[in-house]
């Protein structure tokens, strides 16, 4: 374990970091303050001490921490057992009171309620939740891909129709709210419940083929820069497939061997340096509308463990 003394008010302390991924621990002279682990640990640490100068919290941590420890890893599996046995151990003061999850959001869809698709920071109401997802940005760029592609609600206000449909960017499916004014089948609800389901629940939905052999054929026609808007587009459908594809396996994840249990898509059990570590999983009775969504607390560590067993089966 590598050990230096923080620099108060010295960024450029971190740039000497290594890369890759590494075990870390903030301490005071005392006492362990915060654990985790990183891919980017210089940018992680940046980020905790830009938060200071906004939140009283993390300025607290920043003000207590005097020393880092950090210790290459061979893979993020090595780094989450060591950091979940060395918070059994040492209870660290700020490791429940820091949580990084609350900037995460869900996506909602309901097609009996407007506005149909949403962003939503918590699972209590009655929309059909996915995610959660980290970034509420990335959220909002693929509501607005997928509905632009097929016309499907994305609407920016409180109020309806709205420009959208004015425009003919939406087929105006709010407009089947109010059925003595609008009875036409093109705005029937079932159907644009169908249509969410396939488009946003669905990973293998043949948005992102379509997107695909759109881009094909501006690059065949010679029409590089139109090819080229379609990258960014293709990337964002290709990560949420990826993320779609982890939240439907995610709860169910499990693998046993002499050093690991791993048992809901979470780890219960591990062997480290000798000594016999148990943990407890979160695993909350999940309702019927939350067939897709993941405890907020446990959802970087089942992506953690969802990556380890996929790359133990395909190694």
């Amino acid at each position: 374990m590598i050990s230096q003394i923080i620099a108060k008010n010295d960024e450029r302390q971190w740039d000497s970091l290594p890369g890759g991924c590494l075990f870390f621990a903030l301490k005071s002279e005392q006492d362990y303050l915060y654990i985790g682990s990183s891919f980017r640990l210089s940018a992680r640490l940046r980020g905790i001490w830009n938060h200071a100068r906004e939140d009283k919290l993390y300025q607290e941590l920043c003000e207590r921490a005097t020393i880092l420890e950090y210790q290459q890893m061979p893979d993020s599996m090595s780094a989450l057992v060591m950091q979940k046995a060395l918070i059994q151990e040492h209870y660290p003061s700020f490791q429940q009171r820091l949580r990084p999850w609350d900037s995460y959001v869900y996506l909602g869809l309901d097609s009996h309620r407007f506005p149909f698709i949403s962003i939503q920071e918590h699972t209590n109401d009655d929309w059909q939740y996915l995610g959660p997802f980290r970034s509420r940005f990335f959220v909002a760029d693929v509501i607005d891909s997928i509905s632009r592609i097929l016309k499907l609600p994305n609407c920016p206000g409180g109020t309806y129709p709205c420009e959208r449909f004015d425009s003919g960017i939406c087929r105006g499916w709010c407009l089947a709210l109010a059925p003595a004014k609008e009875t036409d089948l093109e705005h029937d609800l079932q159907k644009l419940d169908t249509l969410l389901q396939e488009s946003f629940v669905h990973p293998n939905n043949g948005i992102l083929e379509m997107v695909q052999q759109e881009r094909q054929r501006y690059y065949d026609d010679l029409e590089f820069a139109k090819a080229d808007l379609l990258d960014d587009e293709i990337r964002l459908l290709s990560t949420y497939r990826d993320w779609l594809n982890f939240l439907y396996v995610a709860k169910d994840l499990s693998f046993e061997s002499p050093q690991l249990t791993i048992a809901h898509g979470q780890l219960t059990h591990a062997e480290l340096n000798g000594k016999s570590y148990h943990f407890p999983a979160d695993n909350p009775p999940y309702r019927g509308n939350e067939l897709l969504a993941l405890p907020l607390a446990a959802v970087d560590e089942m992506k953690i463990i969802y990556d380890y067993i996929r790359e133990r089966a395909h190694a």
